[in-house]
């Protein structure tokens, strides 16, 4: 059995509810439109916004025994292990405006964020991962402490 030493969930008001009223709003346009085509394209396309809409309603991270657990939910298709001994600096951060929410490659790295903009940057041995958090201080102190990092690290 795994020890957790910090877990942090992170809910968003906004972000599956857009993603769940365009998926409904893709089926409903493809029932609507008298074409199989429009029908299936629009029912593929609104099924997946669907799912993705259960996939980020929520960011959790979790301070296992050996490494840090990113992942979206409640359905979590997505998410990511950070080994301790893979990081080589952490940092707080604010996300730009561009970088926006989910998981992607921005211009400072990949970032994973579910809504805000404060961010826990960082540096690992293979390059960049930004994560998003409401508790920015909580996860940065787990960090620096679990990593042996000091304050400027």
């Amino acid at each position: 059995m795994t020890s957790v030493s910090y877990r942090n969930r992170q809910r968003s008001s906004l972000f599956p509810w857009l993603l769940f009223l365009s998926g409904v709003g893709l089926v409903v346009a493809g029932i609507f439109s008298g074409n199989t085509v429009a029908l299936v394209a629009c029912g593929a396309a609104g099924s997946l916004t669907l799912l993705l809409a259960f996939c980020f309603a929520w960011l959790e991270i979790s301070g296992e025994s050996e490494e840090l657990l990113v992942r979206f939910g409640p359905v979590s298709l997505f998410q990511k292990r950070v080994r301790y001994d893979s990081i080589r600096g952490v940092k707080l951060d604010k996300s730009l405006l561009i970088e926006g929410w989910g998981i992607h490659l921005g211009p400072r790295g990949w970032i994973w964020n579910i809504w805000g903009r404060d961010v826990i940057d960082l540096e690992l041995e293979g390059g960049r991962l930004r994560l998003g958090t409401d508790d920015p201080e909580g996860l940065l102190a787990h960090l620096r402490e679990r990593c042996g990092l000091a304050d400027g690290d």
